[in-house]
């Protein structure tokens, strides 16, 4: 893939490098579909190759998903251009979450897609199932913070961590804040202050 690559996200004017990881702590499905659909579409046109791990029950419920978002993308997905799955399935695909092994499907995901000759991978999800009892989820944070580094070997074009803020107690979006470089705040992406670094995060984790 090419060194020095930056991404255009489709819904700021500003491209940004490789390697950004930001959360979107959204308050409504309009503010969600205003940048979700942008972010999926330009990673399309810019033949990246594009993940989205959706919070639906079942893959019968992808296509409504889709629809909502106001995408008709059905042609990227019987490309492989387009792979989404539920996030349940894609986070935890024996009911339980493992770090390392979702830390592996990401570099696994981006060795293919520089194999099969995309500009790019770009990724996001939506972890609604970090507020039950999944087994392995005290090592969520961990994980995020983790990506930082990951990202550094592995620069993803992009990478957003939805977060309904509805769907969380401030005690959870006060660690999604400070795993996460950049925030996305109404439409924008802003540096986030309360940032940790992923050394100094995982020190006291």
């Amino acid at each position: 893939m090419e060194q020095n690559y930056k991404a255009d996200y489709g819904f700021v004017p500003d491209k940004y490098p490789s390697g950004t990881h930001m959360c979107h702590i959204y308050g409504s499905s309009e503010e969600r579909r205003q940048v979700m659909s942008k972010f999926v579409e330009s990673g399309l046109l810019a033949r990246e190759k594009v993940i989205y791990l959706a919070e639906v029950a079942t893959e019968a419920e992808i296509g409504g998903y889709l629809e909502d978002l106001g995408l008709d993308v059905s042609e990227h997905i019987k490309s492989g251009q387009l792979f989404i799955d539920t996030a349940m399935k894609g986070y935890c695909p024996d009911g339980r979450f493992d770090a390392e092994r979702m830390i592996e499907a990401w570099r696994s995901f981006y060795k293919k897609a520089d194999e099969d000759g995309y500009t790019a991978l770009r990724g996001t999800g939506e972890p609604l199932w970090i507020g039950e009892k999944v087994p392995g989820v005290e090592s969520w944070f961990k994980y995020e913070s983790f990506l930082n580094n990951l990202l550094v070997d592995y620069p993803l074009s992009g990478v957003i961590c939805q977060y309904n803020a509805s769907k969380y107690d401030g005690a959870t979006l006060y660690e999604v804040l400070k795993v996460h470089p950049l925030m996305i705040v109404k439409g924008q992406i802003l540096y986030n202050p309360l940032y940790v670094p992923t050394d100094e995060y995982l020190a006291k984790h």
